[in-house]
């Protein structure tokens, strides 16, 4: 197939500045970049005062818990995403056996309102999604839950020599199948309870294959740079890999210029002494996730039901989600608040904080969707104290409540850190089926493009597109793609650069975005005339590694 692009501005990926130009594709790949290419029976695309760049690529997206279901990849191909990276936050539906079963029957099911199938080994989820087509290009990262849970189940204990080996093996086994690194999420379990030591061992299995230790780190709050970033710095330095900071944030009621400027300070001077660290920075100022994922401890999972039902273990839950919500939100308070008695700050935290937290998403009860958590809990359990009725509420959604909480300054932290050169933009998007998601899983490329370069001017066109393409490519060391080159894969966005806009609100974030003209994947039309074509022409791509 001969398709032809003429009169775009051409924005290469590399930051250049755009050009006026055609642009040929035969099959998967550009031929040939110059002015007034004849058409000689090409299909050709008029992007007339258009801008034309490379498909946009996502270093962090959840889609593999539901790619099965949503093959055509609608919401991430519409905002012009034609690569995305997922099993993130140490979550995936691969490696499993039946322990890990067990554990996301559990768990995961119920924390992000999903059930996807598993697969013991990442060749056979390769198989299972090439057998049915997909849309977008897909990479994949070893979740290290699911290996340490292959190995260990749930149990919390330091893994022993010989639960390490295999946990090893199990990363080796992966890497070699074409994963591109291995992800973390150590605020979730299992991931929670693995010490830094055991990160170390699988990352130096990582780092054989040139791969990437990707983490969302311990603490992105008062301890960001203490604990989260030193951690995530000791892991580079000691198995020597390439690390990468997942949605990128400093969390903080009080101190985010002072955090930020010290957390880009411990990059810049790591970078300096030759350490490989890079970053993505979601484009909100918000979160999203789950509800009982953030705040449950992992051993609650084993007996969801019966464990907040029980008297005694209520009270155990209640006290770990204190000390959590205090080490998150409290520890970097003023002097004035830290000398305020425990037992008075806690008839306090819940309230506060659950006035913050917006219900994206719930299984059961949807009437309170699109409400603060304070107002869900009042309106559903009027006569019971906030800490009974935030765990009723848990239970009787089965885990199943997806929250947007406001955490993150934009002007004094977000944009600070998505500057940085080594940082790009990501969704952290998480698509429910048949239920409502955060607008980022819609139009977070699209935002980012809307407001930082055209609305508030920090960034100019070429380099934001360079930060969504050039850029996560060689995070990734994709060869061919992120650029536009000859010889390189067709992977193209074509959008009006006046209009291009998320359209999705908190109440519905299930709409897509406005001013994508086209997207290409591997030289097909994917989406055009603001809809889908149908065409399922992604590729799993695969990490080559260096062992």
């Amino acid at each position: 197939m001969h398709l032809l692009i003429k009169n775009g501005f051409l924005v290469d990926g590399t930051g250049s500045p755009a050009i006026r130009s055609d642009l040929l594709i035969k099959d998967d790949k550009i031929i040939e970049i110059k002015q007034n290419i004849d058409s000689n029976g090409a299909k050709v695309i008029d992007a007339r005062d258009k801008v034309v760049c490379p498909g946009f690529i996502d270093l962090h997206n959840h889609a593999d818990l539901t790619i099965l279901e949503a093959t055509d990849a609608e919401a991430f191909i519409a905002q012009g995403m034609t690569t995305i990276l997922v099993s993130l936050c140490g979550i995936g539906v691969s490696p499993a056996n039946k322990k890990v079963k067990d554990y996301y029957l559990n768990f995961v099911n119920k924390a992000f309102c999903s059930s996807p199938e598993l697969y013991d080994h990442l060749n056979d989820f390769f198989n299972e999604i090439e057998k049915r087509g997909i849309s977008i290009n897909l990479a994949f990262l070893i979740p290290q839950g699911n290996v340490r849970a292959c190995v260990l189940g749930t149990e919390t204990r330091p893994a022993t020599d010989l639960e390490l080996a295999e946990m090893k093996r199990i990363v080796k086994e992966n890497m070699e199948a074409g994963a591109f690194g291995l992800s973390t999420g150590l605020v979730y379990p299992p991931g929670s309870v693995t010490s830094t030591e055991e990160l170390i061992e699988l990352s130096k299995m990582v780092s054989q294959f040139d791969g990437i230790y990707d983490s969302h780190m311990r603490n992105e709050g008062a301890g960001v740079i203490d604990i989260g970033m030193k951690e995530l710095i000791r892991i580079a330095q000691e198995a020597n890999v390439r690390a990468h900071i997942s949605h990128w944030s400093v969390i903080s009621q009080y101190k985010y210029e002072e955090l930020t400027k010290k957390a880009i300070e411990l990059v810049n001077k790591s970078r300096e002494q030759g350490l490989e660290i890079t970053a993505d920075v979601v484009v909100y100022n918000d979160g999203f996730t789950s509800l009982s994922f953030v705040l449950l401890p992992t051993w609650v999972y084993n007996d969801f039901k019966g464990n907040l039902t029980n008297s005694e273990t209520r009270k155990k839950i209640k006290n770990e989600i204190f000390a959590k919500l205090y080490s998150m939100f409290l520890s970097d308070a003023p002097l004035k608040m830290k000398v305020i008695p425990k037992f008075l700050l806690r008839k306090k935290i819940i309230p506060v904080l659950s006035k913050g937290v917006i219900i994206i998403y719930a299984l059961n009860n949807h009437k309170v969707e699109g409400k603060t958590l304070y107002d869900a809990l009042t309106i559903l359990y009027p006569y019971k104290n906030l800490e009974d009725a935030l765990l009723d509420y848990i239970l009787d959604e089965e885990g199943g409540i997806m929250i947007r909480i406001q955490q993150k300054n934009e002007k004094k932290s977000v944009i600070p850190l998505f500057l940085q050169k080594y940082v790009v933009p990501s969704s952290d998007a998480i698509l429910i089926i048949g239920g409502n998601t955060h607008p980022r899983a819609y139009g977070a490329f699209p935002r980012a493009i809307a407001r930082w370069v055209r609305e508030q001017e920090i960034i100019s066109l070429e380099e934001m597109i360079k930060k969504m393409t050039s850029l996560p490519a060689s995070i990734l060391k994709l060869k061919d793609r992120g650029i536009i080159k000859e010889g390189y894969k067709a992977d193209l966005v074509i959008f009006d650069p006046e209009t291009i806009n998320e359209k999705g609100t908190l109440e519905n974030g299930c709409k897509e975005p406005e001013g994508i003209e086209y997207v290409i994947v591997n030289g097909e039309i994917t989406f055009a005339n603001c809809q889908h074509t149908g065409a399922l022409n992604g590729q799993i791509l695969k990490h080559h590694a260096k062992i």
